[in-house]
């Protein structure tokens, strides 16, 4: 499976298409926006956890403990396109 099929598979057609016009834009291709989009998500979300933390620490508290979302059966039913993405590259064994 490729990357673009992959892609398909996990966005709606119309997210598929939001993806793909924003990709066209920039210049890159679909998967190559879509990597992109997850890395500078994860950084994003790293620095607000450390950034979270380090404020605990100094307030003196105790740091947020790190929770995951809450799967279903068919995994989360209101996450957006992307979350379901960087959910399949973090579990790549479960199936929804």
């Amino acid at each position: 499976m490729d990357g673009t099929a992959l892609v398909r598979e996990l966005f709606t057609p119309d997210e598929y298409d939001a993806v793909r016009s924003h990709a066209d834009q920039l210049g890159l291709s679909v998967t190559e926006y879509v990597r992109r989009s997850a890395a500078e998500r994860a950084l994003e979300r790293l620095h607000l956890t450390e950034a979270i933390e380090a404020q605990a620490l100094r307030l003196g508290k105790p740091p947020i403990p790190r929770v995951e979302r809450a799967r279903g059966a068919d995994g989360p039913s209101s996450a957006p396109a992307l979350d379901r993405f960087l959910d399949a590259l973090a579990h790549p064994g479960e199936t929804g």
